[in-house]
């Protein structure tokens, strides 16, 4: 994993150097005295562990530069309408630019391209707009995380190098929002082209119900031997709740995962979780950050969507406790 940070942070590096990925087009003088101030507003909540490593990277790259100043904007409890009430409370606060996450690109078309007209960078982080055709999207300076389509269609394609299942589901834990929604379509349409039985189920936004959920699912399903998991809180109630029903997770049970923490390296390495795919969370919130600056600052403009920040497969080979990952 070590390799794969490197080799991103090196092709950003060599591309700022060669000029075939940034290109400067000066907007102000260098020697203007100016504050430029950039708004974050991310759907996520702030008891998801995943969110962590993305306002740490918001931070670090905030504090990079004397004249940024930074605001960062999630939600208590994961809620559409709340995050799109964040995101109109923080356009209202006539930021210098936008950093935000496009949960829900039709909601937020209208809105988002207002604020480009006014010439005011946006650039999207986490979560894409997938829509078709392309001309659709919203027009942001560009896209930092993953494909979520794509993250569906290697979860499934890696599992099934590992076995072929009888049923397979991912577990959608943030009904409306398009990439997760998208990463449900990936794995679905790669197993059924496989002749599997596959769907996304939604399951609750809070990880103790969702287990409920999820555990009520098995009893009306019981062929189902792949879950798709896409929460780690989730996948951390779901695990407990299915052993204390005597599920042998592992094996009966099969589970693929997205995203890194040291619960779900553990329960890899335990054999519970077949493997994680890490988006890397950190270099979204800080690129994201970096390249609004650069902008606003010098007229920057960065590599074109999707800047891809994953996923990388992790397995227990991967993981290395004596440093830390």
């Amino acid at each position: 994993m070590k390799t794969l940070h490197i080799f991103v942070c090196a092709l950003l590096i060599a591309g700022m150097l060669v000029g075939s990925a940034l290109v400067f087009t000066p907007k102000k003088a260098l020697a203007q005295e100016e504050t430029y101030k950039i708004a974050v507003v991310v759907h996520g909540s702030k008891t998801d562990p995943f969110w962590k490593p993305v306002k740490r990277g918001v931070k670090d790259a905030s504090e990079l530069y004397d004249d940024l100043e930074v605001t960062y904007t999630d939600t208590d409890v994961f809620s559409i309408d709340t995050f799109l009430g964040n995101l109109d409370t923080a356009i209202a606060s006539r930021p210098d630019a936008l950093v935000c996450t496009l949960t829900v690109p039709e909601a937020m078309d209208e809105t988002l391209r207002k604020v480009i007209d006014a010439e005011i960078p946006v650039v999207a982080i986490n979560a894409p707009d997938l829509r078709s055709p392309e001309s659709e999207r919203i027009p942001v300076l560009t896209y930092v995380g993953e494909d979520s389509y794509f993250v569906g269609v290697l979860a499934a394609k890696e599992t099934l190098t590992r076995f072929t299942p009888r049923r397979a589901v991912f577990c959608n834990h943030q009904e409306g929002a398009a990439n997760i929604k998208a990463r449900g379509q990936g794995w679905a349409d790669t197993m059924t082209e496989q002749g599997i039985a596959a769907e996304s189920v939604v399951v609750s936004a809070d990880a103790q119900q969702a287990a409920e959920d999820v555990a009520t699912y098995l009893k009306e399903y019981p062929d189902t031997d792949a879950l798709f998991m896409s929460n780690i809180r989730t996948t951390e109630a779901v695990i407990k709740r299915l052993v204390a029903d005597g599920v042998d997770v592992g094996n009966n049970l099969k589970i693929a995962q997205m995203d890194i923490s040291p619960s779900i390296l553990e329960s890899i390495q335990d054999g519970m979780i077949m493997f994680t795919l890490d988006q890397q969370p950190y270099l979204q919130g800080y690129l994201g950050v970096v390249f609004a600056y650069l902008n606003l600052k010098y007229g920057f403009t960065p590599p074109p969507a999707p800047v891809s920040t994953g996923p990388a497969v992790v397995t227990a080979a991967d993981i290395n406790p004596a440093k830390g990952y």
